[in-house]
């Protein structure tokens, strides 16, 4: 994915968008603005409320959760290409449970989830499909994260 236009087909690539229709994904389109991040710079900022919805382009974002003591903050998760951060918003507009950083220069897809969210009650089969696609890529996400914490916690022994 090189080109910096988001289109309908480009859209559909993105594992939350991949079941819509072309004509699905052009209503959804116009919701996006390109935004750059250059490496190290903060795309998601924990406890910071947002309500935006990041589709990487190009890069790789790592997603950090602070540590209780010395240790600071800890990398949960990375991602890249074709994958989302800040899914959460499209479920509940609340405090940012954790930050992404941009590892390298990160072009990014943002929208504003209340605009995606007034086209899906406009559009009840768009908005079905991506909520369908978000509730698995939520439970991925949260397997791999207990399957990561049981792993670490069996290592302290």
């Amino acid at each position: 994915m090189t080109e910096s236009t988001l289109t309908a087909e480009r859209l559909q690539e993105f594992h939350l968008f991949s079941s819509l229709t072309k004509n699905e994904a052009d209503v959804l389109v116009p919701h996006f603005r390109e935004v750059i991040y250059e490496a190290g710079q903060t795309i998601i900022q924990q406890d910071e409320i947002s309500s935006h919805l990041f589709l990487i382009a190009a890069g790789i974002a790592e997603v950090r959760l602070p540590l209780v003591g010395p240790r600071g903050t800890t990398s949960v998760a990375k991602f890249g290409p074709r994958e989302c951060i800040g899914e959460l918003a499209m479920a509940k507009i609340a405090r940012r449970a954790a930050s992404a950083v941009a590892e390298v220069e990160c072009r990014c897809f943002v929208a504003d989830v209340a605009r995606l969210t007034e086209s899906f009650e406009k559009n009840p089969k768009i908005g079905f499909e991506v909520y369908r696609k978000l509730a698995t890529i939520v439970t991925d996400r949260l397997v791999a994260t207990n399957m990561m914490l049981r792993d670490s916690e069996s290592n302290k022994f």
